[in-house]
């Protein structure tokens, strides 16, 4: 009977070794199953972070691409538009002239304004436009004062000049006009 009783003694031991492995073990599962849970769900966030810096990598690609395409002729157009000057600088000379002019030399003068509206044309169908400013308000985005001067009877930061022409390629500005700009003059005191 000692012999029934110890064997009963060393089920029961071994039965709660089994029981308290087990507990262990589904700790264990648990603490494991709960690590991989975790790890699982960093690894979805930090998929998720790298796809949405991946789109916007190819979003910012895309837009230089395209900005690549529609500003290519920029360095181009900004050494043109010194001609576009000189032909100005011309026609504004042979308007001082045109008084004095024999009929032969009217046929040249047309010849150069035809020229020059042709010129400006072309400079138009690749965007490239001028600033028109004359009378408008003064905006350091698009002019650049070279003077001011008093003049009561228009508003002050008024453009009633232009020394050189502004352009613009597209919406931006290639280079701004020079203008001269009015101010209000300085009431003396008696």
């Amino acid at each position: 009977m000692d012999k029934l009783k110890k064997n009963k003694s060393q089920v029961k031991k071994t039965n709660n070794i089994d029981k308290n492995s087990d507990i262990k073990k589904k700790k264990v599962s648990n603490v494991n199953l709960n690590d991989l849970q975790k790890e699982l769900k960093q690894a979805k966030d930090d998929s998720l972070r790298h796809l949405a810096e991946i789109d916007n990598l190819r979003k910012r690609f895309d837009k230089e691409r395209e900005d690549t395409f529609k500003y290519a002729v920029t360095e181009f157009a900004n050494e043109i538009i010194l001609v576009a000057d000189n032909f100005t600088r011309v026609i504004d000379s042979m308007s001082l002239i045109k008084k004095d002019i024999n009929d032969n030399a009217k046929p040249l003068i047309d010849g150069i304004d035809l020229i020059f509206k042709d010129f400006i044309k072309t400079l138009e169908k690749f965007d490239v436009k001028k600033i028109e400013c004359l009378g408008k308000k003064f905006d350091p985005n698009f002019h650049q004062a070279v003077s001011e001067e008093i003049n009561e009877e228009k508003e002050a930061g008024e453009i009633i000049k232009i020394v050189q022409d502004g352009y613009l390629i597209k919406d931006r500005l290639l280079r701004p006009a020079s203008v001269v700009v009015t101010k209000k003059g300085e009431k003396k005191k008696d």
